[in-house]
């Protein structure tokens, strides 16, 4: 058996409409014979330019994409349309339709033209990998399998609601102290540019006579206003290289290591780890994946550092035939109560069930902890925020009233 190449083809539909996109085969003879069972007219099949996975052209990158909600709420019109009894093809025809985002427009219509080359579904959502995660297409796949697609795509609905739910949380819970933290860095600026200057006027002359700490403010205002050319620029360019880094979706693990060090945060990401390897744990096991393919599919969502390497343990031990639980025992990923009870439910036959019972456990626990974060860091950072002010204000204060005590 030949190596599985990629082909690009064109060809002519029964309705006379020209065809082009990619196909995978042994050779181009291969593909010819598969458009012509699907009534097809080939005109070429030449092999495609070959890319690395993953890798993306620059327009791709700089082109928007539906967002997860979008595919959400496509997944479950979906399958809203199966369970009505609308065939797979027509009811992505319908999502075209009704698409009012172009962009999810243009993934669907890709999606239906794989369906007419004689692709699974599962295929063709492997060609857009950023919108589709491989549990996606693996759940998917599964499905197709057992003929319980739309059963499948409600599930995979409601735990994309479910997560989505705990990112806002998540991110509302960080970004109120982050906006106070900008807010309180650009009234310092702002002093700092345009006020402080303003006062340079009346203290030429008795700088060496003013008080350190006021010394200090003064100092920085002046080196501020020196090289405010060369600040901008270099927080353009630091901005432009967050944006570029999150378009790109990498160094996510980065970001997720450096948060892991603030105080009080390591718990917050342990509980939300949990919950993400105990759902999906569940939802892959109870939609027939096995054990082994479901923590290689769990390796490229867990973000916790170190959390890979661990999980390339675990799938190690059992592929050489030890149990779940054992695994998860000889190491510290989580805690033993966790690991006990996916432990019962190993043995009873309701991993699934256990593993479920552990996320609304985690899932509880986490949203207390996002909630007491909320409440202890908000006011911590206004009293960071006002002793701040503060501090400058006194300072300008103490140094116009020595200025002033000098001269009378």
């Amino acid at each position: 058996m030949g190596a599985i190449l990629n082909f690009a083809y064109r060809a002519i539909d029964p309705g006379g409409k020209l065809l082009s996109g990619s196909m995978e085969a042994e050779t181009p003879a291969d593909v010819v014979a598969h458009l012509e069972r699907l009534g097809c007219t080939p005109i070429s099949a030449q092999p495609a330019p070959a890319r690395t996975s993953g890798q993306r052209t620059w327009r791709d990158l700089l082109k928007p994409e539906p967002s997860p909600a979008g595919i959400t709420a496509m997944t479950l019109d979906l399958a809203m349309l199966l369970r009505g009894g609308v065939a797979l093809d027509e009811a992505l025809l319908i999502l075209v339709q009704l698409a009012s985002d172009r962009w999810l427009a243009r993934v669907l219509r890709d999606l239906h033209a794989s369906l007419g080359q004689g692709q699974s579904l599962s295929q063709a959502l492997s060609r857009h990998p950023r919108l589709f995660s491989p549990i996606y297409v693996k759940m998917v796949e599964a499905a197709e399998a057992s003929g319980s697609l739309a059963e499948t795509l409600t599930a995979l609905v409601t735990e994309r609601q479910r997560g989505e739910r705990l990112r806002k949380r998540f991110v509302s819970a960080i970004s109120y102290p982050v906006f106070l933290v900008v807010a309180a860095l650009g009234v310092l600026a702002f002093v700092l540019i345009y006020l402080i200057p303003k006062f340079e006027v009346a203290l030429q002359g008795f700088r060496d006579r003013i008080d350190p700490t006021a010394l200090i403010v003064f100092n920085m205002s002046a080196f501020l206003n020196r090289n405010l050319d060369t600040l901008v620029i270099t927080l353009a360019v630091l901005l432009a290289m967050g944006v570029v880094i999150a378009r790109l979706g990498r160094e996510r693990g980065l970001w997720i290591a450096l948060l892991a060090r603030l105080p009080g945060a390591h718990g917050v990401l342990q509980s939300e780890f949990t919950v993400t390897f105990c759902r999906t744990l569940a939802v892959l096991v109870r939609n027939g994946v096995d054990i082994s393919s479901a923590l290689r599919l769990m390796r490229g969502v867990v973000r916790m550092p170190r959390a890979g390497a661990e999980i390339d343990g675990i799938v190690a031990g059992v592929r050489q035939g030890r149990r779940l639980s054992d695994t998860l025992g000889n190491r510290q990923l989580f805690p033993r109560h966790v690991v006990q009870m996916l432990r019962v439910g190993e043995e009873a036959g309701e991993l699934a069930a256990s593993a479920e019972q552990v996320a609304v456990f985690y899932e509880a626990k986490l949203d207390a902890a996002l909630g007491r974060l909320i409440a202890v860091v908000g006011p911590a950072v206004m009293v960071f925020v006002s002793i701040l002010i503060a501090w400058l204000i006194i300072s300008v204060m103490t140094a116009l009233m020595s200025i002033n005590d000098m001269l009378t």
